[in-house]
């Protein structure tokens, strides 16, 4: 008799999630949420985030205040090379989204713990740089899988 095993969708995730619409760069948005929440989000390198796509990558981490935030981007252009001819080389780009089911957001706050998500969210609210910011709810979200970073 063959086993059957069934992997639960529902994983025990416990962490807040913040969607923002912006046209600014990964670093510059950091520097912004630096300034105004008097945090200090830190660029990961791609070594210490095992990504496939690498998408970009931020966070801050107090151990002793118990604060762990990331910010992390939802876009990613992608080049594929082509070359249908050894003539010409043609290269093609194909953009991808880090969570399918939120294709127009740019960037994600997730944070796990030590901050207010009320406090964190007015304050980024009030941002000129941001065109639209809410707060998601976890349950909605099918992939959950991709926001574990850390």
């Amino acid at each position: 008799m063959r086993k059957k095993y069934i992997l639960k969708d529902e994983l025990g995730f416990d962490f807040d999630l913040i969607a923002i619409h912006s046209s600014i760069e990964g670093f510059y948005l950091a520097y912004l949420l630096n300034r105004t929440l008097k945090g200090n989000f830190v660029r990961v390198t791609n070594d210490e985030v095992l990504t496939s796509l690498d998408f970009e990558f931020f966070k801050w981490e107090i151990k002793k205040e118990g604060i762990n935030c990331s910010l992390i981007s939802n876009k990613k252009t992608i080049r594929l090379k082509k070359s249908n001819s050894p003539l010409f080389f043609f290269e093609e780009t194909k953009k991808v989204s880090l969570i399918n089911s939120l294709k127009n957001v740019n960037y994600f706050i997730k944070i796990n713990s030590g901050l207010e998500i009320s406090n964190v969210f007015e304050k980024i609210k009030s941002l000129p740089q941001i065109i639209l910011t809410y707060i998601i709810d976890n349950k909605k979200i099918k992939s959950k899988i991709n926001l574990i970073l850390d």
